[in-house]
């Protein structure tokens, strides 16, 4: 038994980008990446995640910057935290949506901690998984544990943990995408292809990668947006679902919209068919209805302890239903 102690470790505190690399070429899967750490500590004191080795980048200070620029959008480093860009004037005033996602986030002191690229790199979540290294000693593991099993679908042949970013549904609706640092050099990627859908390796980073900034495109005037998170306990709690929505009008229809979802499923959900389908209608009953329609068969929730498939169905239709009557005002 391990009393969720913090197992022996070797912390490493570089100063650049450049020592972060180095340090992870040379002990490839051995490492983890400290930021915030509100996630990494706990899943390290249960032993959910094995390593020799933390890396904290905080002290690297291009990762702790935000800026922004008119033609480029916003840029926001890999160790800024959730309540800097919650205190932050240009976000509040030109990315709204990012404010209300990121104040949705657990409570205050985890917000004064974690960052925003912690919250999208966050491990796939399990109720099963997370457990201590004792309440598995007494059962098969599975395979996010590197066993053979699924306690959330049984008889799965891969791992169906759930996708948990409660950022993550509004920064795919802001065509976010992320810089990615590895052997190969620097990367872009949008962020809605960073995931890839297997609840045991849920990104689409290797060990050698570094996540250093998150890029979100210049706002455009029109836009209405809205975010909504559901949970059992309200926000200290990982959601049941997550729905952003952004919608512009020309003046007869919906010319462009963004419909994105987390917390229902093993990665993100970019409802693309329900969006098409918004395209040149006006905001009535009957679209809604149908949308909503759309969503749900673009969607495939997952159970998890105290919220079933039905729950979480009958949940997104009516955060979908209420979000976008709100938007449209």
């Amino acid at each position: 038994m391990n009393n969720n102690r913090l197992p022996r470790l070797k912390y490493h505190s570089p100063k650049t980008i450049e020592e972060v690399l180095k340090i992870k070429q040379t002990f490839a899967d051995d490492t983890v990446i400290l930021a915030g750490g509100t996630d990494v500590i706990p899943m390290l004191k249960r032993r959910n995640v094995t390593c020799g080795h933390v890396i904290n980048i905080k002290r690297i200070r291009p990762l702790k910057q935000i800026s922004f620029d008119g033609k480029e959008g916003l840029r926001v480093g890999a160790a800024v935290t959730l309540r800097e860009i919650a205190d932050h004037p240009v976000i509040s005033d030109a990315y709204p949506l990012l404010g209300k996602a990121v104040q949705s986030v657990a409570y205050n002191q985890i917000r004064n901690m974690g960052t925003l690229v912690g919250n999208i790199c966050v491990d796939n979540k399990c109720t099963y998984f997370n457990q201590s290294a004792f309440w598995w000693q007494s059962r098969p593991d599975c395979f996010k544990r590197d066993g053979d099993c699924c306690y959330v679908v049984k008889g799965g042949k891969q791992c169906y943990a759930l996708s948990a970013g409660d950022t993550v549904s509004a920064l795919i609706a802001l065509d976010a995408s992320l810089t990615i640092v590895g052997s190969e050099g620097e990367q872009r990627l949008p962020l809605e292809d960073f995931y890839t859908g297997d609840g045991k390796n849920p990104h689409k980073l290797d060990h050698n990668g570094l996540v250093t900034a998150v890029l979100i495109p210049p706002p455009i005037s029109g836009w209405k947006d809205g975010f909504m998170k559901k949970s059992q306990r309200g926000s200290v709690d990982f959601a049941i679902a997550t729905l952003s929505i952004r919608l512009r009008n020309n003046g007869t229809g919906l010319e462009e919209v963004r419909i994105a979802l987390n917390g229902v499923s093993s990665r993100p959900i970019r409802a693309v068919k329900a969006e098409q389908y918004l395209i040149g209608k006006p905001v009535d009953g009957e679209t809604i209805a149908e949308a909503s329609r759309i969503l749900l068969g673009e969607t495939t929730p997952l159970s998890s302890i105290g919220s079933p498939v039905q729950v979480r169905r009958r949940t997104i239709e009516a955060m979908f239903t209420d979000l976008i009557e709100a938007i449209k005002g």
